[in-house]
C-alpha cells in the first residue's frame, strides 16, 4: 500500500517533465534580434540542446545567404537559469575539447568574463559574426560586447557548427535546410 503514493508521485513528475519538454518544442523564431542587429539574415535551422534529459536552450542559426556564408548569427533561447561562471567554464571546456591551446583559451576567457552574464529562464543570448567587425554579443536586446579575433570566432561558433562539436545532433538540425560553405572554413559542414 505504501508504494501507491510513491508511484503516483513519480508518475506525476514524469508527466510534468514530459509536458514541459513538449511545451518548449513550439519554437518561436527570435526575429527581432536579426531585424535589429543583423537585417537580411535568413533562418537556416534550429534545435534544442539537452543535458541529462533537460533542455538547456533552443539554438537558432541565421545566415546571410545559403551558398557562401560571410555573416551569420547563433541565437540561444535559454530554458533554465545558468550562472555566469558555469557558462564561462562550459565554454572553456568546449574550446579545450576542440583542441585549442591553453594559452589561447585563457586569452579568450578574458573576453567571456566581460561579456557573459547570469542567465535566467527565458533569456536570449546572441552572437553575430560579421567579417568586418568580428563577433558581437547581445543579451536580450542590449549589445554586451564585441570580439575582433577570427580565431576566437571560429572556436566560439565551432561549439555548435564545427564537425568537432560535442552536440552533433544539434549541429545537423542547425544545418537542416542546406550545407553551406562559411567564410570561416573550419565551420563548413562539408
Amino acid at each position: 500500500m505504501r508504494k501507491a503514493p510513491y508511484l503516483l508521485l513519480v508518475t506525476m513528475v514524469l508527466l510534468c517533465l514530459s509536458f514541459q519538454r513538449h511545451a518548449s518544442a513550439n519554437v518561436i523564431e527570435p526575429t527581432h534580434i536579426t531585424d535589429m542587429h543583423a537585417p537580411n539574415l535568413i533562418h537556416l535551422g534550429h534545435g534544442g540542446y539537452t543535458r541529462f534529459g533537460f533542455e538547456i536552450y533552443q539554438a537558432h542559426l541565421y545566415v546571410d545567404e545559403t551558398k557562401f556564408i560571410k555573416k551569420f548569427a547563433i541565437i540561444l533561447n535559454y530554458s533554465r537559469q545558468i550562472q555566469k561562471d558555469v557558462l564561462v567554464k562550459a565554454t572553456m571546456d568546449q574550446f579545450e575539447k576542440s583542441g585549442y591551446s591553453t594559452n589561447k583559451t585563457l586569452e579568450w576567457k578574458n573576453y567571456l568574463d566581460k561579456i557573459y552574464v547570469n542567465i535566467n529562464k527565458g533569456d536570449q543570448f546572441s552572437a553575430i559574426f560579421n567579417p568586418g567587425s568580428g563577433t558581437t554579443f547581445i543579451y536580450g536586446d542590449k549589445i554586451v560586447g564585441n570580439v575582433v579575433d577570427q580565431d576566437f570566432a571560429e572556436a566560439f561558433f565551432g561549439i555548435w557548427l564545427s564537425s568537432k562539436t560535442s552536440a552533433p545532433e544539434l549541429r545537423s538540425k542547425l544545418f537542416a535546410k542546406t550545407c553551406p560553405e562559411f567564410l570561416l572554413q573550419s565551420l563548413s559542414c562539408k
